[in-house]
């Protein structure tokens, strides 16, 4: 089996392709609008975050100069994300306990202060800011900004833009939007499933339509609307294919009875000179050596002329075959007009009751000459059988320069051909008369040969009409490196 033979055409699920294909989109989409969402609102956010610890950083400066205490600082300054821590020049911190987290080693040259933190046993020392109640120091975020300012004396402020509450309105907008996610990806499967069930509904036809042919419904079409549509176009050619399927099983079964008829004409041809030979032989085995020599004769004549008969109609059938089977012709350019004369002159030694009569001028073809004196030969015993006592048989050759063909006419007087079987004498052992006899009755198989090896010339035997008789003209085409006419006579 050949590689061809084994390859499958790959059939995959085209629902799912196309849902796969479009929710694949779709997320993308999703998550580039969620990642630029979260971009440029963090990007706000935090713009709005370090405007304020600007705007504090100039109204720190302002108070530094004004002289305020640490406390005045410290009040002054927190709030709004902002947090401040105060380092006297002592060392001691005041502000935001998250700054400066339990566990801190005191600076250099101060005890520690123990739990208390920024608080001291020196009642002169300011109190630090109250931790609010039930409520750790939180250090700030890490992506948290700070600005640390001199405040002469050995003192220090320390401005921190917390970030802590940009981060999580980020979280809590990034849990939204997964949602949101989710979610839209839920109702595009849905939509997707249903618009491609839909536009797919086509196919489905298809594949019922395929069933109910199958089941025997061979007239079934699908006759889109829009043929110029991706489907349409799919079923025009589905519609085509099975037009040419029909049509193809249509002549096959034509075939297949014209097959049977010409089997049974041709058993019925065969079983006429078969019974005759047998008959003969039989008789001959009962008359014994002594029967009459002339008897005999008489009978052995008839055997041998029963014989010969089964062996052409037997030679015909080979040749009804091979013609079919697309036989094989040796071209070469010939004298039609010489062929024609020759097989007039045979046909007037067999038929001395007759006038044959020929003539034309001399035309090449390139064809082969066997084949053309066999189409002649047929066409002339055909006249003779049907040419009554007296009559007259005429060939013609002419030459059409503008068709670039060659026709030879045969006519014979008698009865005409109706109209309705001047097409019908070329059928394989038609009979016109209701007689079965080869003789009296039809054309055999004569004709039929004829025009297959016209037709495998690139011509055609045609029969028109003729009220005084039958005519019938072979046409072929001119090939001869003279053009018509090219042979002298």
């Amino acid at each position: 089996m050949s590689s061809a033979a084994q390859t499958r055409t790959a059939t995959p699920s085209l629902r799912r392709r196309v849902t796969a294909a479009v929710l694949g989109v779709v997320a993308v989409l999703l998550v580039l609008v969620v990642v630029l969402v979260d971009v440029l609102l963090g990007a706000r956010l935090e713009s709005d975050l370090d405007s304020r610890l600007r705007d504090r950083v100039v109204q720190a400066q302002q108070l530094i100069a004004a002289g305020a205490t640490p406390e005045e600082l410290v009040t002054g300054l927190s709030g709004q994300q902002i947090r401040i821590k105060v380092t006297t020049g002592d060392g001691e911190v005041m502000g935001d306990p998250g700054l400066n987290p339990p566990g801190t080693p005191p600076p250099a040259g101060r005890p520690d202060r123990g739990p208390g933190g920024d608080r001291t046993d020196d009642p002169s020392s300011p109190p630090a800011a109250p931790v609010p109640a039930g409520r750790p120091p939180v250090p700030p975020d890490t992506g948290s900004r700070s600005v640390t300012l001199d405040a002469g004396g050995g003192a220090t402020v320390e401005l921190v833009a917390d970030a802590s509450d940009v981060t999580q309105v980020r979280n809590g907008l990034r849990a939204v939007l997964a949602g949101s996610v989710l979610l839209t990806l839920l109702v595009a499967l849905g939509a997707v499933s249903f618009v491609v069930r839909t536009a797919l509904r086509p196919l489905d036809r298809m594949t019922v339509l395929a069933g109910r042919i199958t089941a025997g419904e061979r007239d079934a079409r699908l006759r889109p609307d829009r043929p110029h549509t991706d489907l349409g176009t799919a079923a025009a050619a589905m519609d085509g294919m099975l037009d040419a399927l029909t049509d193809a099983e249509r002549r096959s079964r034509k075939e297949a009875e014209r097959t049977r008829v010409f089997l049974a004409d041709a058993a019925h041809e065969l079983r006429t000179p078969l019974s005759g030979i047998t008959a003969v032989a039989e008789t001959l085995e009962r008359s014994g050596p002594d029967a009459e020599p002339a008897r005999r004769t008489r009978r052995l004549e008839l055997l041998l002329g029963e014989t010969r008969r089964a062996g052409r109609l037997v030679t015909d059938m080979l040749d009804l075959a091979r013609i079919d089977g697309g036989t094989a012709v040796a071209p070469r350019e010939v004298d039609v007009a010489g062929i024609a004369r020759a097989e007039t002159r045979r046909a007037a030694v067999l038929a001395p009751g007759l006038t044959v009569d020929c003539h034309g001028e001399p035309a090449a073809v390139r064809a082969d000459p066997q084949a053309v004196s066999r189409i002649l030969a047929n066409l002339l015993d055909n006249a003779r059988r049907h040419t009554p006592d007296g009559g007259r048989i005429e060939v013609v050759t002419r030459t059409d320069r503008a068709a670039g063909t060659v026709s030879v006419s045969v006519r014979n007087t008698g009865t005409p051909i109706a109209d309705g079987d001047r097409e019908r004498v070329f059928d394989r052992l038609v009979r016109l008369q209701d007689a079965r006899d080869r003789d009296s009755g039809g054309a055999g198989l004569g004709l039929a040969i004829a025009r297959g090896l016209a037709r495998a010339h690139g011509g055609d035997l045609t029969c028109p009409p003729d009220d005084d008789g039958a005519t019938f003209v072979l046409t072929l085409p001119v090939t001869g490196p003279d053009g018509p006419g090219g042979l002298p006579s």
